[in-house]
This record gives C-alpha cells, sequence and structure tokens, in this order.
C-alpha cells in the first residue's frame, strides 16, 4: 500500500496513504469534528453521520472504480484528518472527485496536496477525466479545484457547480 508524505504550509508534515476498511471508525470519528458548516458544504445538508455503505465502498483492493487517500494527525495517526476520493461507475474513463478536510487543517494545503496525490493515482489507473459537485458558497473548494491549473469546465447542474477536469 503506497504511503506519502505532505508538508503542508506551515511546516507540519502529515502522512497521506490509502484508505482501508479498519479505518472506517476514524473516519467516523473525523466526520464528528466537522463543523455544520463543513458538513453542509460537503454533504450539501445537514447530514448527521456517515453511512456505512460509504465508508466500506472506498475499501476496495484495485483503486480501478474508487480510491479513497486518507491524512493522518500527526500528533495522534490514529486519527484521520482529512480524506479525499474517485468513484467511478461502470467502465468509463471518468470519476467522481470529492474531498473533507477538517476544520483545524482547512486552508494550510492539505486539501491540495492530497488532491494532487489523487490526480496522480487516477492517471496511472486509467482515469482521464474528474468532475466534482460542488456548491457556488464553497468558495475555498472551488479555488482549491482552479489551483489544479487542468483543462476545466463550470456548469450549472441541479444547483450546484458542476467543475469537469481533463486529466
Amino acid at each position: 500500500m503506497q504511503e506519502w508524505t505532505l508538508t503542508l504550509r506551515d511546516g507540519v508534515r502529515v502522512r497521506v496513504r490509502e484508505y482501508r476498511l479498519e479505518d472506517a471508525p476514524a473516519l467516523r470519528r473525523m466526520f464528528g469534528r466537522l463543523s455544520d458548516r463543513t458538513r453542509y458544504l460537503r454533504y450539501f445538508g445537514p447530514t448527521k453521520e456517515l453511512p456505512r455503505q460509504k465508508l466500506r465502498r472506498f475499501a476496495g483492493p484495485d483503486g480501478k472504480k474508487r480510491l479513497g487517500l486518507v491524512a493522518l494527525d500527526p500528533e495522534d495517526p490514529r486519527e484521520i484528518i482529512a480524506f479525499v476520493c474517485y468513484d467511478r461507475e461502470g467502465e468509463e474513463a471518468a470519476a467522481e472527485y470529492a474531498a473533507v478536510v477538517e476544520d483545524r487543517y482547512q486552508g494550510r494545503g492539505l486539501g491540495i496536496g492530497m488532491t494532487r496525490l489523487l490526480v496522480e493515482e487516477a492517471r496511472r489507473r486509467g482515469i482521464r477525466h474528474l468532475y466534482a459537485l460542488v456548491l457556488p458558497e464553497n468558495r475555498r473548494m472551488l479555488g482549491l479545484l482552479r489551483k489544479l491549473e487542468l483543462p476545466d469546465e463550470l456548469r450549472w447542474e441541479d444547483g450546484v457547480e458542476r467543475v469537469e477536469m481533463r486529466l
């Protein structure tokens, strides 16, 4: 299983690795630490708990259909502080991208660093196109996607921005 180290803007070093099924309790705990605002921006509503099937879904062994990466808390590596993923349906070369970063680590470069790792892994695994569904008021996520400097297209879809990125 692959592992990386990211250095945040403030010099803090964070371990990142592929999500495993045994990470589910730590991911659930991270979800519990998110502010209501972060939950709303990521899940488009007042979600109180992560569904169990979502937790299992990203623990697949091959990463071809879906892949999740977790960032481990540098002060307690049993805890997760961020999660990024892609999920593709069928055999298409396109996948949906999603990310969430615990509030205390937002704005420090963790989300963009993990997203760049995920993009590289997606390319390696045959994905040629990622798309993200983002609420228009989620300026941080829209800014992060712009910073990737990937050819993109933005369009309005069912009340959210659909950002499409060619890898």
